[in-house]
């Protein structure tokens, strides 16, 4: 994908837009829930940010990947959650609070692993390929321009105008699909020509990445004890990632669109998925009469 001013500042300031909506929807208790509720949200962090980025670099090895291929799955693997995983805890009679305790703290944590793994990628599978280069301290810089600052902002803009924000959220939430959307055409377009076989070595890949943090999911949520209502939501918020950052490295700062076909996958597979543990939600957890905490069930 030949570099453009629509990539090079659109697509940041897209994210920037998308990232400031997150913000939009946090408030300062949803971090004190460390404190309160400690066990579920470490874990499922560590799932999320640790374990299934972990997971992704034994895919890649085990299925023989292309280097490019492999180094996109281990960084869609180390993208933040996504903010949308709150809406599907919600559908799924989730615990929402956790959910959005996740996102938040998993978008500071994200600032520091995604380059960690992906750098690790990169040494891994690269085999020497010069044009595979991700400079840390650029993408460190990069994560807290484009996660950090723009958290913060949309946390300010609720603060100081809440109806505003409450309208807005909803439109960025939008904004966010069409930009995903839209990415994933113009990678399609890019790699055409080879999008067979890129998909060939790619789609395997992502699947069994998906299946992989289920499983994570569940067992370890089974293991620690979880409830019902805050097993689903790890499920959940490790599934359901915020792909355009993943894409947006591999284009703009890697200059590989073959690098951002698994997170373009990633991206489309991840709602599937969402819609499937919404449906095991709603028939495995029974609603909870108004007034009761989740987190307790």
């Amino acid at each position: 994908m030949e570099q453009s001013a629509l990539i090079d500042i659109g697509l940041p300031i897209a994210v920037f837009i998308i990232m400031t909506g997150i913000g939009m929807t946090l408030v300062p208790t949803d971090f004190q829930r460390v404190v309160t509720r400690p066990k579920a949200l470490f874990w499922g962090v560590v799932a999320a940010l640790v374990l299934v980025p972990m997971a992704s670099m034994l895919v890649a090895i085990s299925m023989g990947l292309p280097p490019k291929i492999a180094v996109g799955l281990v960084i869609v693997a180390a993208c933040p959650i996504g903010t949308t995983s709150s809406l599907f805890s919600y559908f799924a009679r989730g615990n929402v609070a956790l959910s959005i305790a996740l996102s938040a703290v998993g978008s500071l944590v994200t600032i520091a692993t995604l380059p960690l793994f992906a750098n690790f990628a990169i040494e891994r599978f690269s085999d020497g390929d010069a044009r595979i280069y991700l400079p840390v301290l650029r993408t460190i810089g990069i994560m807290v321009g484009l996660i950090l600052l723009p958290v913060i902002v949309g946390m300010f803009i609720r603060h100081k105008a809440p109806a505003y924000a409450a309208r807005a959220e909803r439109l960025v939430g939008a904004f966010g699909g069409v930009v995903l959307v839209v990415l994933i055409v113009g990678i399609g377009v890019s790699v055409y020509g080879r999008w067979a076989e890129i998909l060939a070595s790619a789609g395997p890949a992502v699947i069994a990445l998906v299946f992989c943090a289920i499983a994570i999911g569940f067992l370890g949520s089974r293991i620690l004890g979880l409830s019902g209502p805050e097993t689903v939501t790890v499920a959940l918020s490790i599934n359901i990632r915020n792909a355009a950052i993943g894409m947006l490295l591999a284009i703009t700062v890697m200059n590989s669109p073959e690098i951002a076909v698994p997170p373009a996958l990633f991206g489309l597979l991840m709602y599937a998925v969402g819609f499937g543990l919404v449906a095991y939600g709603r028939m495995t957890i029974k609603p909870l009469p108004p007034g009761t905490d989740a987190s307790t069930s």
